[in-house]
């Protein structure tokens, strides 16, 4: 990987063949109130592991930022971001960059205006209230995995939402399929997305 660049990994959670789970994740995943649920958590924290194998040999020793972002103190430089909806999942991995992916599956949102007013920067809203109710749904997941991703490479989650995003960005949908939404976010202009299939 070299600077200036983005790597996102796409990840199929009931196909992932991934390394087995550290003793946190076992732990957690048991704590889910749905078999399918913990083992698709186990598959995507294990495909994290090792996609980030691929860029660093030191001990994989997460760490969490007051917002609750993970990152590696032994590999400051590395930054990562994961996200999973169903049966999928996005990895991002940069360069000394902040990054943030979101995916989400597209179904129905009879409120989706309004939570588009609580949630997304006015110019967002305003725009997805302009779209036709016939494709307003899909509109709805398109802006809001922009946006999330926007919101977890500032680190904020959603203690951010409803602010335009300031300075210079590279925002980037990521295709899936017709079932899901998906994008990336990096603070800095003019990066390169490279996708990938784990």
């Amino acid at each position: 990987m070299i600077a200036g660049e983005i790597e996102v990994w796409r990840i199929r959670l009931d196909e992932a063949r991934v390394p087995p789970p550290t003793s946190e994740e076992a732990a957690r995943a048991a704590r889910f109130y749905s078999p399918v649920l913990g083992e698709r958590y186990l598959r995507a924290h294990g495909a994290l592991r090792a996609i980030l194998a691929r860029f660093t040999a030191a001990p994989l020793e997460f760490a969490v930022t007051e917002s609750g972002k993970p990152y590696l103190p032994g590999v400051p430089e590395l930054k990562f971001n994961l996200s999973h909806s169903h049966g999928v999942a996005l990895v991002g991995v940069a360069l000394a960059v902040e990054i943030g992916v979101d995916v989400e599956r597209v179904r129905a949102m009879p409120d989706d205006e309004a939570i588009a007013d609580r949630f997304f920067p006015p110019s967002e809203a305003a725009a997805h209230a302009a779209v036709p109710a016939s494709r307003r749904g899909r509109d709805f997941f398109r802006r809001w995995t922009r946006i999330e991703a926007v919101l977890k490479a500032r680190g904020v989650g959603l203690y951010g939402a409803g602010e335009e995003a300031e300075g210079e960005w590279t925002i980037q949908e990521i295709e899936i399929d017709d079932e899901y939404e998906a994008a990336v976010a990096a603070p800095q202009a003019g990066m390169r997305v490279r996708v990938r299939d784990f």
